[in-house]
């Protein structure tokens, strides 16, 4: 963190020069208008709708008007800071992944003002948030603006309002990552605010219609997709206007680039929009009602962008190639048309901010079980082999996510065969096999249970953190992406095989990858989890199962990487002390364990019984039993790695002998002669030979042996140079 803080801020990006050359002949724009334009239309739209059935808002939620400064200041207020959003994460998203850095690290002139972009538009989205926590207090109470703009309404806000408490998260991430942006220019930080910006959007997936009701977990899940990948689709376009408006470089691979973004996020908004619309209302709603007809609008507006999309590939894309010497920035043809399409995003965005405001055609049934109304979905079985192997539920996130990992791992395995490049079936069967154990841990019985007993908890939490990574490490994915991908070359951008050896090697990687820090961070987060009040108040809310699973995964793969991973880490251990690092973590774990075990009062008891089963759970045998197997299971990796450790270690011998070898072959196995030689010598009572064969070793040995004086030193160095 010292480095981070201690950039020089002082010095200002020259404007007249870049990676590509110098900028002096350069007409430069401004897509600031543009970005306001965009900021305003979004607002507009939202509020024009929502205005248009405040009155079906209002008798659904039961509650007077607040007045048109609150009906039209919500969606209003919204719309803009989600483009806001859009454009900040479309910010950092060129300053981390388009602008190439210069050679000391920091960003060039197009990169500092894309991430100056992000920078404040950050800040708009946090002002935006901050203002929408009274204007939704005066939403949903019916009180005017003028009274909950009072200071000691905030805390009522947020504290009773969930999107208040939403809005509260969102000021704080976001203003966080404007305000660490503004403390370095350094190109390897740009990573870090870019996903700083799109955390910022989490919180907007976990309130509203998607999180409340039956399959909320569904809807949260797919909301979340949903709202990522729109993100970065039209913060994505954002960035390339502006970039074109400064005549940045390399403006034909960045949109080439962008092209196959924009499709990835198409395919993926399209799916999860499907998804998230049927959780609400049936096909035939879509046309019947009101809400149906809005989001009806939403896909045709989406049907038109993607229309976009297909154009530039089919035709402005080409034209990028052919030399332009337009001297207004807004006439050339790509730029003309790249601002009709933000404009229609954010006309879109309008649009799906506007059906926050109108309430569903959802009938909520009586009959609802409460565990369906925490968790999504209902159980009404206790949990057994059976249920854990027949019963499935696919997770939106988590399955998804080892689908893409086994996807992109077979592109890159199928890339080298095709280049006629070895690499062996063992690994893609171990990473086949960590993606499937993922597949079974977070979408079948087991990972259905986990949200509701404690005892399978346990159970996905010992595959997520000590089997998932051991099958992922030993495929070796960084090895063969780096293998597969094609570099950048020496004038191009950065492309993913330069972002990964960053990720390799730096100085994050570096500290994490330190065995001490692997091992405590790996054994760490059970006692910090468990053994204090954290799981209790994380195990009701639905991001904070989500947390514990990626934290598990991040953590294991962390260690694993160190123990028996065979991609490059940034330091590099003897077997002996991977096999070392392992014993001591896995003691500490065992005894984890025991401690679960003796616990005299059940974790998170309200929420567990507020789930109300309809089979009898027994919270303290629940909790004996997850103790029970975190300390036995430990033992079945520790068997894997221990093997593992046995086989790298046997294969680095395999190495040494054939390097000793080679060497033998070179001088005609001279070592082998001379170590003869002192054996014969030894036979006929003659010590020349031994002397000899041993030379400078000897003279090491008796040099241990002496006082450690200064004297001794300098006889030391002496007989050395003789």
């Amino acid at each position: 963190m010292s480095g981070f803080m201690s950039d020089t801020l002082s010095s200002t990006p020259s404007s007249t020069s870049s990676s590509s050359g110098t900028r002096t002949d350069r007409r430069i724009g401004s897509p600031v208008g543009l970005y306001l334009g965009a900021t305003v239309l979004a607002g507009i739209v939202a509020a024009v709708i929502g205005a248009a059935f405040l009155g079906q808002s209002l008798d659904a939620l039961g509650i007077p008007d607040p007045g048109p400064a609150t009906s039209w200041g919500v969606p209003l207020v919204r719309g803009a800071g989600t483009v806001l959003a859009c454009i900040g994460i479309g910010g950092f998203l060129m300053s981390a992944l388009g602008a190439p850095p210069r050679a000391d690290g920091y960003l060039d002139v197009d990169g500092f003002r894309a991430a100056r972009t992000g920078t404040w538009a950050m800040v708009g989205w946090a002002v935006c948030s901050l203002l929408l926590i009274p204007l939704y207090l005066s939403d949903v109470s019916g009180a005017h603006l003028s009274e909950t703009l009072q200071p000691d309404m905030w805390g009522t806000a947020i504290s009773q309002v969930s999107t208040a408490g939403a809005m509260r998260w969102i000021a704080i991430i976001a203003g966080l990552t404007a305000a660490l942006s503004l403390l370095t220019r350094k190109w390897i930080w740009q990573p870090v605010f870019l996903a700083g910006a799109v955390a910022s959007l989490i919180p907007i997936a976990l309130e509203g219609h998607s999180a409340s009701g039956g399959d909320h977990d569904y809807g949260v899940n797919s909301l979340l997709w949903h709202v990522i990948l729109g993100a970065l689709w039209i913060g994505g376009l954002a960035a390339l206007v502006a970039h074109a408006a400064r005549r940045g470089p390399h403006l034909p691979e960045l949109v080439r680039r962008y092209s196959w973004l924009a499709m990835i996020c198409i395919i993926g908004m399209t799916i999860s929009g499907v998804i998230n619309a049927a959780i609400r209302l049936s096909f035939s709603e879509w046309f019947t009602t009101d809400y149906g007809r809005v989001i009806v609008l939403k896909v045709v507006l989406t049907a038109v962008l993607a229309g976009f999309g297909w154009l530039h590939r089919r035709r402005t894309i080409p034209q990028l190639a052919e030399p332009d010497q337009s001297s207004a920035w807004w006439k050339r043809p790509f730029v003309r048309f790249a601002i009709v399409e933000v404009l229609v995003m954010a006309a879109t965005v309008g649009v799906a901010v506007s059906l926050s405001r109108i309430p569903p055609p959802v009938t909520f049934t009586a009959d609802i079980s409460p565990a369906e109304l925490v968790l999504g979905f209902d159980l009404t079985e206790p949990f057994t082999l059976g249920t854990a192997l027949t019963t499935w539920r696919f997770d939106l996130i988590f399955g998804t996510g080892a689908l893409l990992l086994q996807a992109v791992y077979m592109w890159a395995w199928l890339r080298l065969r095709h280049r006629g490049v070895e690499w062996p079936v063992s690994r893609v069967i171990w990473w086949t096999f960590g993606n499937l154990a993922l597949l079974f841990a977070t979408s079948s019985g087991l990972g259905l249970y986990s949200m509701a007993m404690f005892a399978p908890h346990m159970l996905q939490h010992m595959m997520l953190t000590m089997l998932i990574p051991v099958f992922w490490v030993l495929g070796g994915p960084m090895t063969l992406l780096l293998r597969a991908l094609p570099p950048a070359g020496r004038d191009g951008i950065p492309g993913p095989r330069e972002w990964l050896v960053v990720f390799i090697n730096n100085p994050v990687s570096r500290f994490l990858t330190n065995p001490v820090v692997a091992a405590v961070q790996f054994v760490i987060g059970f006692y910090a989890l468990y053994l204090s009040d954290l799981f209790s108040a994380m195990a009701s809310d639905h991001f904070g199962h989500v947390f514990m699973n990626v934290h598990f995964l991040i953590s294991g793969y962390l260690f694993y990487w160190v123990a028996i991973g065979v991609d490059a880490a940034p330091r590099q251990l003897s077997p002996f002390m991977k096999l070392l690092m392992t014993l001591s973590a896995m003691a500490f774990h065992a005894w984890f364990g025991i401690a679960m075990m003796q616990m005299s009062e059940p974790l998170a008891e309200s929420y567990y019984l507020s789930l109300q089963l309809p089979f009898p759970v027994d919270l303290m045998e629940q909790q004996h039993t997850g103790g029970a197997i975190a300390w036995g299971l430990s033992e079945i990796p520790l068997v894997l790695v221990s093997t593992m450790h046995a086989v790298q270690w046997a294969k680095q011998d395999k190495r040494e002998q054939k390097r000793f070898d080679r060497k033998a072959e070179r001088d005609g196995d001279a070592e082998l002669e001379a170590y003869n030689a002192m054996l014969a010598g030894l036979r006929d009572g003659r010590d020349a030979s031994q002397e000899e064969y041993y030379g400078a070793d000897y003279q090491e040995d008796e040099v241990q042996g002496m006082l450690h004086s200064d004297e001794a030193k300098r006889a030391h160095r002496r007989n050395h140079r003789e």
